[in-house]
């Protein structure tokens, strides 16, 4: 369908899958109740909405953020001494620096 609209061919589609409207039509008409209530391009149609709102959400702290909080780790650190602390805490049963 692309390559043929691409080549100036009118190629009319009708879908109930908004998502694929959006990405393969040049122009957009809407249909309620049998009518075109309205019809343009998906930027004019856009612009038929009111401004977005703005809202801001609290985001909760995950184990990661408390980790790294904790023990001040950024993760930046060569992960060969990672493995090294991991094996040396596994094989002693404490945490050698």
């Amino acid at each position: 369908m692309k390559d043929l609209a691409g080549r100036g061919t009118t190629v009319l589609l009708t879908t109930q899958d908004l998502d694929e409207a959006e990405q393969l039509a040049d122009r957009i008409a809407i249909l309620h109740r049998g009518r075109i209530i309205v019809n343009g391009t998906l930027a004019e149609l856009k612009q038929l909405l009111p401004p977005a709102k703005v809202e801001y959400v609290e985001k909760q702290p995950t184990l990661e953020d408390v980790f790294l909080a904790i023990t001040g780790d950024d993760g930046k650190e060569d992960k060969d001494s990672d493995a090294h602390k991991a094996a040396t805490t596994a094989s002693t049963g404490s945490d050698k620096k």
